[in-house]
């Protein structure tokens, strides 16, 4: 979850600006964070998928904006998800075993545990056995849309300096729209 909210003396600059409409500075101040939060969204889409080569319509469905209002001057973005299947990644099946590739800046490497090799079921999943007999094999896995996102050296770390300053830019657009 990524919370970002208003502290009073941004409050207090803000009613200062508008003057004698410093009533609506609340209203200001929730419609620029609904604005931030909903460019911090797509910005962590955006370099999420820059970062692993997961399919991108996952993102927007995982991710979901809780809206600041006049009386709660705070928007959270917040993201569900279980692990996902590594088939909504990059992969291949080629005879010699499953490969996959999860992260951008890898290659595709081949899913072996000891020296069992992964295979693509017939509903389209990658399995593995467990142990040298047929039963029990599990469905490989991966990370989840929120583990990518929280991620500090890839995604949100890289992402925040532009939150922060988009807050500032959206402040300023809508003081500007109401003194108009």
């Amino acid at each position: 979850m990524i919370q970002f909210e208003v502290d009073m003396p941004s409050l207090r600059k803000v009613e200062k600006r508008l003057g004698d409409i410093k009533d609506k500075a609340p209203k200001v101040m929730a419609s620029a964070l609904n604005d931030t939060a909903k460019d911090a969204r797509k910005r962590l889409a955006e370099k999420a998928m820059q970062a692993y080569t997961v399919k991108s319509g996952k993102f927007n469905k995982a991710m979901k904006i809780k809206k600041a209002t006049s009386g709660h001057l705070e928007a959270e973005i917040r993201s569900r998800g279980k692990p996902l299947n590594i088939t909504n990644f990059k992969y291949s099946v080629p005879k010699s075993g499953a490969k996959s590739q999860i992260v951008a800046s890898g290659s595709l490497k081949q899913l072996v545990m000891g020296n069992i090799r992964a295979f693509k079921g017939k509903n389209g999943l990658i399995w593995q056995r467990r142990s040298a007999d047929r039963i029990p094999i599990k469905p490989l896995k991966s990370n989840s849309i929120p583990v990518m996102i929280g991620s500090e050296k890839r995604v949100y770390g890289v992402v925040e300096p532009h939150i922060k300053s988009d807050l500032k830019k959206n402040m300023e657009a809508e003081i500007r729209k109401i003194l108009r």
